[in-house]
């Protein structure tokens, strides 16, 4: 489905990922590429992080064995976005990923959306974000990466949540922060 406006493509985005955990019961996204029939490999890459591609109706995630399980996690939820958002365009070629929250295009940007939507329950950043988390101590909290944290704000902002969002995640994807403009306090 293309999406025709920015507000009817991040809606459009929650309720694919709240779909799928509902339907699985879990958040996991190797478990729910499993269960849609997606097969799911991995292999030894130098620099690239994942890969969706469907071929002759059979799809693919692909995922750097290198990784560190936190961030295999991020890169196939990442993957599983591509895969129910954008299938129409892996038919074009393999979509690799080199970095994740270096987001260059629309799509690269709504697969960030929805894996930060699928991984991170609303209530459990609400929780942490009343306790006066930073946005780094709510990824620890929450297994996921700081530029995650910021896009499930993002969202929940989007659905009239009040936050104090530092911002955009532009940092390349697992390479480090890099310096925010300031500390991501919640307010």
């Amino acid at each position: 489905m293309r999406m025709s406006s920015t507000v009817d493509a991040v809606e459009h985005i929650i309720k694919k990922a709240d779909a799928l955990v509902r339907r699985f019961k879990t958040r996991s996204p190797v478990e729910i590429a499993r269960d849609l029939n997606i097969i799911v490999k991995y292999g030894e890459f130098t620099e690239l992080k994942g890969l969706y591609s469907y071929m002759y109706r059979n799809r693919f995630i692909v995922l750097n064995s290198r990784l560190e399980e936190i961030e295999q996690t991020i890169t196939c939820a990442h993957e599983l976005g591509h895969d129910q958002l954008h299938r129409h365009l892996a038919r074009l070629g393999l979509m690799k990923d080199f970095q994740i929250y270096n987001a260059t295009g629309t799509h690269e940007y709504e697969a960030n959306l929805f894996a930060a939507q699928l991984l991170i329950a609303g209530d459990d950043f609400l929780d942490c974000a009343g306790r006066g988390y930073t946005y780094a101590q709510i990824a620890s909290q929450l297994n996921v990466h700081e530029e995650l944290a910021v896009l499930k704000a993002v969202i929940l902002q989007r659905q009239g949540h009040k936050f104090n969002i530092p911002y955009v995640p532009k940092s390349t994807y697992l390479g480090g922060k890099g310096s925010l403009p300031h500390p991501g306090i919640i307010k």
